[in-house]
């Protein structure tokens, strides 16, 4: 497979159960030879963005998410602070990844959370990918924060729904974004879905500026999707991979644009006298 290792970064976003979309997009350009150099995510688009970045196919990261429930996911709590708990979350990828640092995985990784106490955005690079994971899918008032470092952190989708600048300063030439959101909402029929409608309403209004840094946005068309039903995660697949086979000439075209720095045409011709 072709690598992009210094151009291309995708900056996925988040959406609940709308996230397997995500891997449809990974798919899509996997099958064309560009494998992003640069990963980054917030929310669901962190999950993805992580199992993607330690050596995870597509395929494999679907399958494991048509087995996934809210129930599996979450515990019920009686802190004042949230109506749930996702440790388990944390669990669930120690399970599939092991206990494994950020720096460790194979494409450069960064994952977005938000500090609750001070509106500041934190952007995991290095430490534990399950602590990361678990703050960055903190929706507030579903979830209880997550302490990590002495921070109280939530979901970075109030801060970074998709996470653009973050490719930018990992160094991204070339920085495509996917959104997953204004796929419409359903009326709500319980407190947990009452809350994620007025989250996701609230960050669907303020993202706009998000996507104007980036190169192009990859948007699936997603209405009727559920954020909390996985019993759709095949046509969710399909239309993330549908919407990246539409955009491939348009990534080949910026990565033509962009070309290699001075830097790396020495690198890569140090490479290739190494080798012969």
């Amino acid at each position: 497979m072709k690598e992009e290792p210094r151009t291309l970064g995708l900056a996925l976003g988040g959406g609940a159960f709308r996230g397997t979309a995500h891997l449809g997009v990974l798919k899509a350009l996997e099958e064309e030879g560009l494998r992003p150099g640069f990963l980054c995510g917030t929310s669901a688009g962190a999950m993805a963005a992580a199992f993607y970045a330690f050596g995870m196919a597509p395929e494999e990261i679907r399958n494991i998410a048509r087995n996934l429930r809210w129930l599996k996911v979450t515990n019920l709590t009686f802190s004042k602070l949230g109506l749930l708990s996702n440790n388990e979350i944390g669990k669930f990828i120690e399970k599939y990844l092991g206990d494994v640092l950020i720096e460790d995985s194979s494409i450069p990784l960064a994952i977005v959370a938000a500090d609750i106490s001070t509106g500041e955005k934190v952007v995991f690079k290095t430490g534990s990918l399950a602590d990361a994971i678990m703050a960055s899918t903190c929706i507030p008032g579903v979830f209880m924060p997550a302490q990590i470092n002495g921070r109280m952190l939530v979901d970075g989708a109030i801060v970074e729904n998709v996470p653009v600048k973050v490719l930018k300063d990992m160094g991204a030439k070339v920085c495509i974004g996917v959104d997953l959101g204004s796929g419409g909402y359903r009326q709500p029929e319980s407190m947990v879905e009452v809350l994620l409608n007025a989250f996701s309403i609230a960050i669907d209004r303020t993202i706009h500026h998000q996507r104007d840094q980036a190169d192009l946005i990859i948007k699936p068309s997603l209405a009727g999707y559920s954020l909390t039903d996985s019993g759709n995660s095949i046509k969710l697949y399909a239309e993330g991979y549908r919407s990246g086979i539409m955009v491939l000439d348009e990534i080949k075209i910026l990565l033509d644009k962009a070309g290699p720095s001075s830097l790396e045409v020495l690198e890569q011709k140090f490479r290739s006298w190494l080798e012969t």
